[in-house]
């Protein structure tokens, strides 16, 4: 069935029925597309609607793969769907889940204040190498006096040395690459 649009064009096909695509390599180039936007549509149905979605899609291909999403995962979603069915006994593995979230949520919360602290000390470090700039009254940070640096911004300054060194280098080495490759200037006469 085909509707007008309003500048006179069709607009979106309705298909009435759906049949099997008979060729089993477009059939699997179709498969193959189609895949991710299934589970995309169901992660977004999970992450809008807050439900626990679980899809396996099996292959009809000569290997018969399977392909599994699941939100949180699919053996999550089949635990609490067998837990339902058979017995209220295995109801251990939402505690258990909860468990482990609460764990993992806690271990991000000490990542994220390690992150923070260690954004605090990089601060004061700069500050302090700003300061050293300023005592040897220069602009360039690899020419800071090195005695007014503290225990803490010493290795940070040293790596950063390191790396300019090695950046130095390389640039050394891509330089001298062509003229190594050159021929002598008196063969060109």
């Amino acid at each position: 069935m085909k509707t007008k649009t309003k500048k006179g064009g069709t607009g979106r096909n309705k298909r009435n029925e759906t049949k099997l695509i008979e060729d089993p390599a477009k059939r699997q180039v179709a498969f193959s597309k189609r895949r991710p936007t299934l589970f995309g549509m169901a992660g977004d149905l999970s992450a809008l609607c807050g439900v626990h979605v679980a899809v396996v899609v099996f292959s009809r291909s000569a290997r018969g793969n399977a392909y599994a999403f699941g939100s949180p995962s699919v053996d999550a979603v089949l635990r609490r769907y067998h837990g339902n069915v058979q017995d209220d006994d295995d109801h251990g593995d939402d505690d258990d889940d909860a468990g482990a979230l609460a764990g993992l949520r806690s271990e991000l919360d000490d990542t994220k204040a390690r992150v923070e602290a260690e954004k605090k000390r990089m601060k004061k470090v700069e500050a302090n190498v700003e300061r050293a700039m300023a005592a040897r009254s220069t602009a360039l940070w690899w020419q800071a006096d090195v005695e007014a640096l503290g225990a803490a911004e010493l290795p940070e300054f040293e790596t950063a040395l390191r790396r300019l060194r090695d950046t130095l280098l390389r640039r050394v080495d891509a330089l001298q690459l062509p003229l190594a490759a050159a021929p002598p200037a008196y063969m060109n006469m």
